[in-house]
């Protein structure tokens, strides 16, 4: 992350150098915070932010008792935001951060917190592509939740969260489709459909999720998976642009066979058989010597 931080650092400075106005000396170099403070000023209004940068470094270094402690860090920070750029992101997220260390309960600090966000959503790629800053950007967001509750920027924050959530939902679609239709990779894209449900119910073409899901279970045979699925988009979604073809899918399926239920243990017992023949005679009762008296 140093690493990364100070090629982003060069190529910032590289580029900023190129287009800087001329640096006021005098003011740069007086023993006033006040002057310096103004002068970065009058640079950001004229949109020369290395110029401005210049000014704010020399107030931190300079003056660390200064009133304009906060402020000079924040400015510094937000001229990395307003020139934009890869590098300058890097080192706008990086001396957000900073703030954050050093006034955690500033004034300042939630938009030091939602900016550290915008850093990273404005290095967001397409569904397409890599999601790395798309998630950095909503753990910021998050955490300007979980810390400023009380914040103005709460909504916008929810407002990015939703976007964010939106982008990777969609991201994980398009490699579980991409599986499902370009390499017949069917457990892949299981795999990829379930993500969604789970971690994503508030997908926007959540009713196609659950058709493409059925459609990929019906593919391998797994009718009694694809069924519950099919059933759902039409019972939640009924003018889906997929109902019919849900429709159309389970009526194709085979019927179901009723399993029999399993014996109870009663009917696994054996019928006692009847006793075996035998070829002896009966037995008879005693034979009497004599016969009664009366």
């Amino acid at each position: 992350m140093r690493g990364r931080i100070l090629a982003a650092a060069a190529l910032a400075s590289l580029l900023g150098g190129c287009a800087s106005h001329s640096v006021d000396l005098e003011k740069l170099s007086s023993p006033s915070d006040e002057v310096v403070w103004k002068a970065a000023q009058e640079a950001v209004e004229k949109r020369d932010w290395d110029g401005a940068r210049q000014y704010f470094r020399r107030l931190i270094d300079a003056f660390p008792n200064s009133a304009h402690q906060p402020e000079a860090r924040i400015g510094l920070a937000d001229t990395y935001m307003s020139e934009g750029g890869f590098g300058n992101y890097v080192l706008a997220v990086a001396a957000y951060r900073e703030f954050l260390t050093l006034y955690p309960s500033h004034p300042l600090s939630p938009h030091a917190q939602f900016q550290a966000g915008e850093a990273y959503y404005k290095q967001m790629n397409g569904p397409d592509r890599d999601q790395t800053p798309t998630r950095q950007a909503l753990d910021e967001y998050h955490r300007l939740l979980d810390v400023y509750p009380e914040s103005d920027l709460v909504e916008p924050a929810r407002e990015r969260i939703e976007e964010c959530r939106q982008t990777l939902a969609r991201s994980e679609f398009m490699v579980g489709y991409f599986y499902q239709r370009s390499r017949e990779a069917y457990r892949a894209s299981i795999f990829r459909y379930l993500g969604i449900l789970k971690e994503y119910p508030d997908y926007e073409k959540f009713d196609e999720v659950l058709f493409r899901l059925g459609e990929v279970y019906s593919a391998v045979a797994l009718y009694s998976e694809a069924r519950p699925q099919l059933n759902r988009l039409l019972e939640e979604f009924p003018e889906s642009d997929f109902a019919d073809d849900a429709q159309k899918l389970l009526t194709e399926m085979p019927e179901v066979v009723p399993v029999p239920p399993a014996p109870t243990e009663a009917e696994k017992k054996p019928e006692s058989a009847p006793p075996a023949p035998t070829d002896e005679p009966p037995a008879q009762g005693p034979v009497l010597s004599s016969p009664p008296q009366v």
